[in-house]
Parts: C-alpha cells; structure tokens; sequence
C-alpha cells in the first residue's frame, strides 16, 4: 500500500521568508554572528521554512538544531541546546579534557568539573567554545525551535550566546508563537544585525498550488476556494483538509484527528505512545515502552513517518507539528494515559533523565517515584544553573510531599532550598511564601540557625520586593552567637536594608568586616569592605573587595562590587568613571545570567551617570532596554523613576507623571527622589502652590536627615525652584513672607548635613545660589567644572535673571547665548523655551500705554478682569480689553505668563512716578 501524500513537495507562498533567511547567513559569514526570529502561527509552516532552508544551503554549511518541546507542565532545562551539542560533538569528535561543565550532559566528556568552580557562566563558556570551534571549521546554522515553550535556563543560554558569539559564521534561527515574545525576544529583536520574519497567511492562489502538490493534480476553483476559507490560510489546516471533499469537518480538533484515525490499529496505538512523552522520543526508549522492535516496528514507524504525522529527528523522532501531538494525546482517555505514562515511568526508573521520569510518575499517578525523582531532577536543575527550574521541581517535591519517602533531606530542607532558588531565579513573592514556610515549621530554640538562614533568605527576598526585610534579619541576629560568619553575612545585608539610617549602616559594616577579618571568611570581608568602603568614600577597600570577590565562586557578589564603585564615582562627579564601570557591569551581569538583578540595579547608575552627563539618548536606551528585561520591582521603580525625570527635563510631562504614580512603594531612597519628581512636576504644569505643598511633606520627613546628603541636597535645590517659580506668578506680600520663610527652612535644613564630595558640593552651592540670590559664578563654575550641561544651563539661565534685574542686559544675553545652546543640544525643551524668551528684546514702558501699565501691575498681584475693573473704577469688558493688549505686546500666552514677564523685567512694580 502506498501512503498518499499529505504534504506539499514544495514549499508554497515562502520564497520571501527564504531569500531572508539566505541573507541572514550571509551577513553573518561576512560580517559576524547573526539572528534570525521566524515568527507564526501554530501550523503556519516555521518548521517546514528551516528544513527547506536548509536543504536548500551548500553542503559546506553545518546545520544543527533543537526543539523546546511542552511536556504537560513540565520542561526539561537546556532540553535543545542539549540536542543541538550532542549533534556538534558528534560531528567535531569532541575529546575528553576541555569540557567539563558539559560532562554534566555527556558523560562520554569525561568527569564533571566541580560545580563551586566558576558557577552557571563557566558552563554558557564552554558552549560558546564549542559553537564557535565548530564554526572555524564552516559555517554553522544553530536553530532553536518553538521558543515560547522554552524554560528559563535554555533562553538564558541562548541570550548568553547572541551576546558573546564574535566568531563570523555563525547564524542563530529562532522560531516562537507571537504575541508570546518575552524580554529575550525584545532584546534581540533590536541588536544590530537581527532578521525578523513573519510567516503569515497564505492567499487563496497559494492554497491553490499547495493543493494541486499535495493531490498531483490541478484542483477546481471550488475545491481551492472552500478550502482556502476552511483553512484561512494555514498550511498545515490545508494539509488536512487535501482530501476530506465535501466532509469538511467543522472543529479543528476533528480536522487534525482525521488522519491519525484513519491509521491501522497498531501504527495508531504507536502514535498514541509517542505523544506521551510530549516531544521527541528516542528510538530505544520508544522500542522499550512499546514493548517491541525489530522490522515489525520499523514498519509502523516507516507508516507513521510516510503519513507525515512523524518526522525523524537525530537518533529518535518527534511530530511533524505540535497541534498534532497535542491533539492526538487530548484524544487519549484517562485510563490509558495513566497506563501510558506508566511505562514510560518505567522504561526511565533507573536512567539518568529524572525530569521525565518524574513527569511521567506523576501523570500516572505514582506519587512516591514521582517525588523522588523531582527532587533528584531539582539537584541537577541547580547544577546545571538552571534556577527557575529547581525552583518549579521543587514545587512538585512540596506538592507530593511524604515523610516516608527517603531524600536526605527534611521539608524544612526543601523549603529553605526553594526560597533561596527563588532569590537565584528573581520568583521573590513566591521565595517569600516558602520561607515562610519554612519559618512556621522550624524550631528556632533547637535549631537556632536554620531559623537564621531562613530568616535571612526570606529578608532578601523581602527587602527586593518591597524593601521589608529589616525586622527579619534582626530576628537573625537575635539567634545567632557573637563573632559568627553566618552573623556577619547577616550584618552586611541588614546594613544595606537599614540604608539611609547611615549611622545604624556604618555600625553593621564596620562590625561585619571585623568578623570577616578574624575569622577569615572572604565574603564577610568583602560585605564589610563594600559598606566601609562606601561609607568613608574609600576607593582603596572597594579595590581589595573586587579583588577578594574575583576569587570567590559568586557572581552575585562579584557583581555587587561595581554597583559600590559606581556609587563612589559618582558622588566624585566623575560621570564618565560611573558609566564606564556600570557598563562593564551590565555586560558582566548579561554574561552571567544576572541581567535581571545586578544589571538593573547597574542599569541605574549608569542611567543616572548619563544622565548627569548630558547623554540622555544613551540614558533612555539603557533605561528602556533593562525595563524591558523585567526587572525585579525596587529596581523597576528606580528604573521608572530616572525615566520620569529624564522626560520631565525634556518637557514630555505624560511620561513624567505616569512615572511618579509608578513609585508607589518607593524604598526610603528613592522617596526623597519622588519628592523631587513630583515637585518639580507640579511646577511644569504650572501649579507650584501644590509643588510647596509636596516639599513640605518632604521636609518634614524624619528620614530626612538619616539619608546621604548627596540624595538630599537635589530635594532641596528643587525646593528652591519651587520658590522662585512661586514668585514668578504674583509677588504680594504675603507670599513673599512665605517664600521667605521656606527658603529659611531650606537653609536650615542645609546646615544639617555634612558635605559628601564634589557632586555634593555642586548641589549645595546651587542651593545657596537659588536661596540667596547671589554666589551664581561660584554655582556656574562648579557645574562647569563637573562636566554637567543641563545644571550649568539652569544655573546660568537664573544668573542671567538676575544680572536683568540689575540692569546688565549684555552681561546677561552673553550667560543666555550659552545655556541656550546647551539645552538646544540636550533637547531639554522647557529650559530652552523659558531661555528664549529671556533673549527675546526687552519689552518697555513706552510700548505699554499707562493705563496698560497699571493693569499689569495688578495682573502680577493675581487680580482677575473684575477685581481689575473694581480697582481702577472701569467696566470688567475695558479690563479685558486691555489685558488682551497686554498679552500682545508681552507675547505672552497667558496671564501667568504675562506676570511672570513683567517681573523679569521689572515691569510688575511700575508707577506712574517712575516714569
């Protein structure tokens, strides 16, 4: 019997999306690594795409590839960069020796490397090593199929090696399920370099000439026009609706059940078993599990295959489609899934895939087995660095729990593993839920530090959640004996949690390094060094902390050291010393798996040092991009909070706003930073009564005077914009005594603090500037000297004020010219405006009619059209009249501006005796 052809011979409706593809491998032979990302619907013909490209390469292009298969609910970590590494050992013919991370993998390596040596980015190392010694040889095409299914580590793996391939010849082809696209599939959709294809619909010609492929015989318009409307346009629905005629079935299920149903019984029981072990399924273990081998099921398969329902895949085979394999195994009744599932269960009791064996126990209902292997699939899970995983496995191991089933571990075990594979993966609420668990169960007078590190785990976790784990490591401290290293562990977080109560800060530090030095624990020592360091702005201990850290296996600490250094750098004023160690940061933390965590929390200072710099374009980049990869939410709010400043300094006020409403649970910090953000908005929309309002809520704050003077100083200097923004509006008595008496609490509030280095010192001679009107060529000088354009600008626009207001016009366009050409370059759009009009002619008195005059003068002490028309006895229409005038000839927009005018110029208090 021969097989009917079910699929096309040739590809319909792609020969697009292949000459893309063709290109990609191009560019990356001639000028690097490249990225393609296929994008389409389920059945759209992805798959189809690559094997067509890559038959269609010279065969001295290397193609290899792997799937990201759905197992239930279960994935196995790496599942298809493991295929694609046995297919590049097997063709290189990889010795034992220079892979030992990948021997976790492949025996035949020879023994694993020792898991403290190096951490998860030893094991990216050795892939990257591998890919790119095979690709000296030819050019090699590494495809990654089904990326929405993929687990947490495998999409790490591959975003390590779109980052750090540089050999040429190497083409990565990515295939995903829009709109399920994620933070790796942003990121790499906008490196340079990247393809993106969208496979959509064929049209109804297209459908034709698929059918007519499929049949071998041309098909009547009818036929193509009923099955182009069945199908819409997939292939793989076209596929399945060749041959039904008139039956159309009416349900997709129905529609890709016709086929397997139509099979002898023996090749439709085989398929029923391939679709339990949810993906590809290798020849020996589906000869094991089907109970035979040999010609009789070399024929099955051979059907299977020829009926388009299989394809091969390496040593093994898998479904042609997904939708298939899903269909097939939802047609399964209960019954026979248990029993099915119970053999592959089986068949992998005593092999080395404890993922699989475990999903399979427990689809079949065998909870004991299902449990011990979970938590054995959990081991391997974190060796293989694979986080997010241990993390899911371990959930299933707290799900079956049972006492009487042997782990070597208790479940106080297992929930202290799971919160601290919570810290690791960045799940930190669900971390928190396991500590807690923990807690309730732990006896913390027998154990006391078991207690102890739950107690730290779950204020970790707390305190990058929502910055609440203080009281926790109290608790910690409270069990632990004097001297300890697990206490000084302890003090170095707690001392980072208790920030700002500097006092509170400098003691946990100086008492962690002490203990680090006498007990000689390198990373107690690093902690203590990293807080003293930063405390006593000492450069020198952050040196020897990175150099300690360097030799530790912890990348999470390691990457701890430039968040301190930037720091330091930064209240320094050197900017360009700040973006220059984040960066190298970022990319470390891209490296190794950190970009989540540690790169976000570098993501903002470099942010903020390009900010300060006058490099706002990077700035937004480097915001954006690190927003997009999820961020953990403290470092989301930081994040949010240096774009909302960002777009209120170039006038983009929504931006702004939507920012400030996003800090709603700011940690103590970057409070101070909202209470900057937000009165600094109040003025661009043009309410700075309501701004005066939020400054005092600001200076009232106890924590005031617990923070670094270099995160307060930048609060108050916006205090004092608020004020002369106030003053700006109208200039009655009464509001001057007010302004007056917060510019004095400004003042006071200033001699509270120390001064915390040259940006400090910038900040406060700025302060003293604003509130005293004088000292401005002191405030110029500094910002000039610090390299800081939009702070000179601002500083020079209200020098120039006030050299106006004395009546040295030349003296005052010359500072205008500079800072207008310093925010025209920023593209800070609200400083040039008010910088333009500034250098607009001065208006005089003689171009206001005396009368005019007087009305001005009223309008500044905030009088409406009728009040002004009661004050100087005309009717309220003849006052608007000469409002109207008045906003004319000062080219103002509206009467707030129009005061504003007329005190710049000195027009407000006019008489007519002064004229």
């Amino acid at each position: 019997m021969v097989a009917q052809r079910v699929v096309s011979p040739v590809l319909v409706g792609r020969s697009e999306e292949l000459a893309g593809l063709t290109t990609a491998l191009d560019m990356a032979v001639e000028q690097g690594p490249a990225v393609a990302l296929v994008a389409g619907e389920a059945g759209i013909g992805k798959s189809r795409l690559l094997a067509e490209f890559a038959r269609s390469l010279d065969p001295g292009v290397r193609v290899v590839g792997g799937v990201c298969a759905e197992l239930g609910r279960d994935s196995v970590p790496y599942a298809p960069f493991v295929t694609v590494l046995r297919s590049l050992i097997r063709v290189e013919g990889v010795t034992p020796g220079p892979y030992r991370r990948l021997a976790h993998w492949f025996p035949e390596l020879g023994e694993p490397g020792d898991d403290t040596e190096g951490g998860k980015h030893r094991l990216y190392e050795e892939v990257l090593t591998l890919v790119e010694r095979v690709a000296a040889g030819r050019p090699l095409v590494v495809s990654v199929e089904d990326l929405h299914w993929a687990d947490t580590a495998t999409c790490e793996l591959l975003g390590f090696l779109a980052r750090n391939l540089t050999r040429p010849g190497v083409l990565l082809v990515i295939t995903y399920r829009p709109p399920e696209a994620g933070p790796l599939l942003s990121e790499l959709a906008r490196r340079p370099g990247t393809a993106r294809l969208r496979l959509g619909h064929l049209d109804e010609r297209d459908v034709g000439r698929q059918l007519a492929a499929i049949l071998g015989t041309e098909p009547d318009p009818a036929t193509v026009a009923r099955v182009h409307q069945r199908s819409d346009g997939n292939p793989l629905f076209v596929e399945a609706l060749a041959r039904a005629g008139e039956r159309t079935p009416d349900d997709v299920r129905d529609l890709l059940l016709d086929g397997p149903r139509s099979l002898r019984s023996p090749a439709r029981e085989l398929l029923s078993l391939a679709s339990v072990a949810g993906g590809r399924v290798g020849h020996r273990l589906l000869a094991e599990v089907a109970k035979q081998d040999g010609v009789e099921l070399d024929a099955l398969l051979r059907e299977l295959v020829d009926r388009s329902l299989l394809v091969t895949a390496g040593d093994g085979y898998a479904f042609r489609h997904a939708l298939i394999r899903d269909t097939v195994y939802d047609d399964l009744l209960p019954g026979e899934r248990a029993r099915l599932h119970a053999r592959y269960a089986e068949a992998l009791r005593d092999g080395d895939a404890p993922a699989e064996l475990a999903a399979h126990a427990h689809a079949a209902g065998d909870r004991g087995l299902a449990l011990a292997a979970a938590y054995l699939a959990a081991g391997q899970a974190r060796g293989s660095y694979a986080y997010a995983e241990q993390v899911r496995l371990l959930g299933t191991v707290l799900d079956l729990w049972d006492p009487e089933v042997p782990l070597g571990a208790d479940r106080i075990g297992v929930l202290t593993d799971a919160a601290e594979a919570c810290m690791l993966s960045g799940d930190y609420a669900r971390g928190v839920e396991y500590a807690t668990a923990g807690l309730a169960a732990v006896d913390e007078r027998r154990e006391p530090e078991r207690a102890a590190l739950l107690l730290e785990h779950r204020g970790r976790l707390r305190h990058r959640l929502d910055t609440t784990g203080s009281s926790d490591w109290e608790h910690a401290l409270e069990l632990l004996p004097p001297g300890s290293p697990q206490r000084g562990r302890l003090l170095g977080v707690l001392a980072m949690g208790v920030l700002p109560d500097v006092d509170r800060a400098r003691e946990s530090f100086e008492e962690a390094l002490a203990i680090g030095r006498a007990t000689g624990d390198a990373t107690v020592t690093v902690r203590g060094l990293l807080g003293v360091g930063s405390m006593t702005n000492d450069l020198g201990m952050l040196t020897e902390a990175r150099a300690l850290a360097e030799r530790l296996d912890s990348n999470d600490l390691l990457l701890t050291v430039p968040m301190y250094e930037a720091m330091l750098h930064t209240r320094a004023g050197d900017h360009q010393r700040t973006i220059e160690v984040a960066g190298d940061g970022i990319r470390l933390a891209r490296r190794y798996g950190l970009a989540r965590s540690r790169g976000a929390e570098l993501a903002r200072y470099a942010g903020s040092g390009l900010i300060l710099a006058g490099r706002w374009d990077e700035a937004t980049a480097v915001l954006e991009e690190s927003l997009q990869a999820d961020a953990p939410p403290q470092s989301r709010r930081g994040l949010r909070a240096l774009v909302g400043y960002l777009s209120l300094l170039r006038g983009d006020l929504t931006t702004a706003a939507e920012a400030a409403a996003a800090m709603d649970h700011p940690d103590a910090t970057s409070l101070f930073f909202r209470h900057r953000l937000l009165c600094l908005l109040a003025v661009a929309q043009g309410d700075p009564e309501r701004a005066d309002l939020l400054l005092d809520r600001a200076l009232t704050d106890p924590a005031l005077t617990r923070i670094h003077s270099s995160e307060a100083r930048p609060v108050l200097v916006a205090g004092a914009l608020v004020q002369r923004a106030r003053l700006s509006t109208r200039a009655d008595t009464e509001l001057r005594q007010r302004v007056a008496a917060r510019q004095a609490q400004l003042a006071a509030a200033d001699t509270e603090f120390g001064v915390d280095g040259p940006l400090d010192r910038a900040w406060q001679t700025m302060l003293r500037a604003l509130v005293e009107d004088d000292g401005w060529d002191h405030a110029v000088t500094s910002w000039r000297q610090l390299r800081q354009p939009y702070e000179l600008a601002l500083c020079l626009f209200h020098s120039a004020r006030t050299l106006l207001t004395a009546g040295d016009r030349p003296g005052a366009t010359a500072r205008l010219r500079e800072a207008a050409q310093l925010a025209e370059d920023l593209r800070a759009t609200p400083l040039a405006r008010q910088i333009t009009q500034l250098l607009r002619p001065r208006p005089t008195q003689d171009g206001l009619t005396e009368r005019e005059l007087e009305v001005l003068q009223l309008i500044a002490e905030g009088l409406s059209n009728r009040q002004i028309a009661a004050r100087l006895h005309i009717s309220p229409s003849t006052a608007g009249v000469h409002v109207s005038h008045i906003l004319t000839k000062l080219s103002a927009a509206t009467r707030t501006e129009a005061a504003a005018v007329a005190f710049r110029e000195g027009l407000a208090g006019a008489r007519r005796g002064d004229r």
